[in-house]
């Protein structure tokens, strides 16, 4: 059954969740930045508010809700409607594409992975950061969800189901980094690889 494009759309509690956590925030930045080239022409898919756009230098994303994309626009971000399955972009445009935690929200993830395949130059650069279901946190996540404002709807992935994914689009995998290890807010190590810190970040490339 799909999710008929169910995504976060409170935009005080999605943004609350930031300003608490500012640390846990830190860290996910620092696991970006580090697989993330400077001076990209770049897009988020799935912007939300803008939080990550706006800290990276990122001047345009797509965003189904408008509450959240009005949000975004607020931060400088430029946003145009649309989701990741049917992007509202020509082909060959972007050297790089970037989506935090927009995964578990797509009804087809496939079908997103090559969207953004094709709205890419040749080898371009595809970023994606979502919350890894087989980590210790990322478990806690699963079973908890239904009782979850943000994530209730959500359907989480693995690092491995991410990869295989990304392979299938026609993506090459560059690097991976992972990051929060607990729910303190501290700022927390960034390690490469998968498998431990619910926040994975996959470098891949077009080829």
């Amino acid at each position: 059954m799909k999710k008929k494009n169910i995504s976060i759309t409170n935009v005080e509690h999605y943004e609350k969740w930031f300003k608490t956590n500012d640390k846990l925030l830190e860290s996910e930045l620092e696991a970006i930045k580090q697989l993330y080239p400077p001076e990209s022409n770049g897009i988020e898919i799935g912007v939300g508010t803008g939080i990550f756009a706006s800290q990276l230098g990122i001047k345009v994303g797509v965003e189904p809700s408008d509450e959240m994309a009005k949000a975004a626009r607020k931060k400088g971000i430029q946003v145009i409607k649309g989701r990741g399955e049917n992007l509202p972009i020509a082909s060959k445009t972007y050297q790089l594409a970037l989506m935090v935690t927009a995964d578990c929200f797509l009804d087809e993830i496939a079908k997103s992975f090559l969207e953004v395949y094709r709205i890419l130059v040749n080898h371009g650069l595809f970023i994606i950061a979502f919350l890894d279901r087989n980590t210790p946190l990322g478990l806690l996540y699963e079973k908890n969800k239904q009782t979850s404002t943000s994530y209730k709807n959500a359907s989480f992935h693995s690092a491995t189901e991410i990869v295989n994914l990304l392979k299938e689009a026609g993506f090459k995998i560059i690097a991976q980094r992972q990051t929060i290890f607990t729910l303190d807010n501290v700022r927390q190590e960034i390690k490469e690889g998968t498998g431990a810190g619910v926040f994975a970040v996959i470098k891949a490339k077009k080829v």
